[in-house]
Parts: C-alpha cells; sequence; structure tokens
C-alpha cells in the first residue's frame, strides 16, 4: 500500500465572482479508505471533488496553500487518472449517443466522450476494456450503444470505465441520481463489490441512504467547510439536523440509514 495519501489538501480556498465555494478546507484521504463526503446540495461537495481532480484552481495566495496528487504537489493529468476514477450521473449524460459500450470503457483511457481516428487504442487497452466490463460483472453489454441502455446499466459501465485505468480511488459523485431501484440496487452492488476488494472509495452523497455499509469515514459539509469529520457514528439526528438545516429523523436498518424530514 502506497506510503502518501490519495490526496492531501492544505487551507484550499476557492472563490467564484463574489462567492466563495470553499474556504480553509484541510482533509487528507489515506489508500485504502472508504470515505463518505455527505452534505446538503450547495454545500461544496462537488466543488471539493472538482478540487481534488484538477478542474477547480485553489487560491495560490493563501500561505501553506496546496493541493497534493499521490505525494506531489506538481502533477499532471496522468496523475490525476492514475489517482481517480470517476463515475456521475452528470458524465452519463454526455454518454447517450451511439457508440458501445466497449468504446465507452476504452475511451476512459483518454479521458475522452467515445474514441476517434486520432487516438490509438492498442490491443491492451481492448483487452483491459474487455477486464473492466467483467469486473463489474456486464461483458453482455459490450457491444450494446450506450444510447439503448437503462440508466442502471449505462451507469455501470461509466463504473467500468472509471476502473479502466486502475485508479487508485474511486469516486462516485451522486451515482444513484436518476436510478429506478432496480438501477440503484445494482449501481451500491457494484460500489459494494469493489470496496470489499480493498479500493479506495470516495462517495459524494446528499442522502445518507446512498451509503454503503463498508464506508468507516464520514465527512459531512456544510457551506464550503468541513463540518464534521470522524467514523459512521457522526451520523445520528442531531448532526444530520445541523447539516441540513431542517429537523431530520434517522433510521438504520440492516446495515443501512433512511433518514426523512
Amino acid at each position: 500500500m502506497p506510503l502518501h495519501p490519495v490526496v492531501e489538501m492544505k487551507r484550499v480556498n476557492i472563490t467564484k465572482g463574489r462567492a466563495t465555494i470553499l474556504h480553509d478546507v484541510d482533509l487528507r484521504i489515506d489508500s485504502g479508505e472508504r470515505v463518505v463526503i455527505l452534505g446538503p446540495n450547495g454545500s461544496g461537495k462537488s466543488s471539493l471533488i472538482k478540487t481534488m481532480t484538477g478542474d477547480n484552481r485553489f487560491d495560490t495566495s493563501v500561505k501553506g496553500a496546496s493541493v497534493s496528487i499521490r505525494g506531489k504537489e506538481d502533477w499532471s493529468l496522468f496523475d490525476v487518472r492514475r489517482a481517480f476514477g470517476t463515475v456521475s450521473g452528470d458524465l452519463q449524460y454526455e454518454f447517450c449517443r451511439d457508440l458501445t459500450s466497449l468504446e465507452a470503457v476504452i475511451s476512459g483511457f483518454f479521458g475522452s466522450v467515445g474514441t476517434n481516428r486520432s487516438q490509438d487504442v492498442t490491443e491492451g487497452m481492448r483487452d483491459a476494456a474487455v477486464r473492466s466490463l467483467s469486473c463489474i460483472g456486464i461483458s453482455h453489454l459490450a457491444k450494446r450503444t450506450m444510447s439503448t441502455l437503462s440508466t442502471g446499466e449505462a451507469r455501470r459501465v461509466l463504473i467500468a470505465r472509471a476502473l479502466v485505468n486502475d485508479p487508485e480511488a474511486l469516486i462516485f459523485d451522486e451515482p444513484m441520481s436518476s436510478l429506478d431501484l432496480t438501477g440503484k440496487h445494482s449501481v451500491r452492488s457494484s460500489m459494494r463489490t469493489l470496496a470489499q476488494s480493498g479500493r479506495t472509495i470516495i462517495l459524494v452523497t446528499h442522502d445518507p441512504s446512498d451509503i454503503i455499509p463498508e464506508i468507516d469515514r464520514v465527512i459531512m459539509m456544510r457551506d464550503g467547510s468541513i463540518f464534521q469529520d470522524g467514523g459512521v457514528e457522526l451520523i445520528d439526528e442531531d448532526r444530520l439536523s445541523l447539516l441540513y438545516g431542517v429537523k431530520v429523523s434517522l433510521r438504520k436498518d440492516n446495515e443501512r440509514f433512511f433518514a426523512w424530514s
């Protein structure tokens, strides 16, 4: 296991226009951790993830501010791909087109939506893509076009795509969005299998019911800052009520959380 953290942030601030969307964030996630980043919409969760993956640039004028990827402050896109594979509902919208599931997975090597003639797709890449589909249990979808898949099937193809570079961590950004019960069950099962295999998992969600039993660290975000950071025992009615700003009721059943207001 690597001696360095997958990602480490120190005094990270991000401002867009007049709004501060991340404020003085200190965060370290080590290899092998299974983390949920939990908070209401607009709390800064997606901004935090985009900062990890280099899509957001932090304020370098803040003394001591840094973002390290796999132990390096001076990192490249290649380092990001080795560190993170990302699955999100937003990404899925870009793949609603006539390319096969296998092509979609191969495109993960290039960070593109599908492949084109300028990209050198090797047999090694094809083999790795086939293995990724098999790992998620969807080899039968390889020749199906993305536009013909159910939302849950397409989401699982994106999980295979995220795996193709063998990243150190998988980021699931609101992975249950727009899924029906069947789709949620399939994606949840895939997340659990990957977590049980020892893969670093970073789950980003606004809904405690998305949290799989393998998660052992909870990072609560509110107003662009880390509100709480600790074990799953943090998830209780009082803290959730403070986090969401409404009275929250909570029940745990068969290792799952259910919250409502």
